[in-house]
C-alpha cells in the first residue's frame, strides 16, 4: 500500500537553510507574489531579510518526503493577530497540495499557542494563492495596500484545520 508524503514543518537556521530560501526567493516564479520584491536578492540583502526577523517571527522549512521544498512564516507573535505566509520553492510541487498541508500545520502551531485570528495579505492577481488561502477558510476584509488585499482566518480552539 502506498502511503502519501509526510509534510513537516522544521524551523529554518542559519547554516541549514538559507542558501536554497535565497535560491527559492531569488526565482521570478516565486518572487511575482512578494509584494515588496521585483528582482533576484543579492546575499546582502538575504541575510538582512532572515536577519531583521526577531523573536516574534518563526520561519520554517517544509519537509516534503523527506526533503526541503518551500517556506511557511508566522509572524508578528507578540500581536493578537499573527501574519502567516507560504511559498513553495520545489515548483514540481506547486498546486499538489503541499502548501495546504504545511499551511494547516502552521495555522495548528498557532492554535496551539491560543490565537484566534491569523491574516495575511496577497498580490489581488495572485490566484492560487487565493484559492489557497479560501480553501482553508480565509475571508477577505479588506485592501492592505495598491494591488494586495488582506485576508483573515477566524480559528475556533475545537477545530481541526
Amino acid at each position: 500500500m502506498n502511503s502519501e508524503p509526510v509534510v513537516l514543518l522544521r524551523e529554518a537556521t542559519d547554516e541549514k537553510d538559507l542558501e536554497l530560501m535565497m535560491a527559492w526567493r531569488s526565482d521570478s516564479e516565486t518572487y511575482r507574489g512578494f509584494y515588496s520584491q521585483e528582482k533576484p536578492l543579492t546575499w546582502e540583502e538575504h541575510l538582512d531579510w532572515f536577519r531583521s526577523r526577531n523573536k516574534d517571527w518563526r520561519t520554517f522549512v517544509i519537509i516534503y518526503d523527506g526533503r526541503k521544498v518551500g517556506v511557511v512564516t508566522v509572524g508578528q507573535l507578540d500581536y493578537w493577530e499573527p501574519e502567516s505566509g507560504i511559498y513553495i520553492g520545489e515548483k514540481t510541487l506547486r498546486g499538489k497540495g503541499v502548501g495546504k498541508k504545511a499551511l494547516k500545520l502552521a495555522i495548528a502551531w498557532l492554535r496551539e499557542r491560543n490565537y484566534r485570528y491569523t491574516r495575511t495579505t496577497i498580490k489581488d492577481d495572485n490566484v492560487n494563492s487565493i484559492k489557497l488561502y479560501h480553501s482553508l477558510g480565509f475571508l477577505r476584509i479588506g485592501e492592505a495596500r495598491e494591488g494586495e488585499s488582506l485576508y483573515r482566518l477566524k480559528m475556533t480552539m475545537s477545530a481541526t484545520p
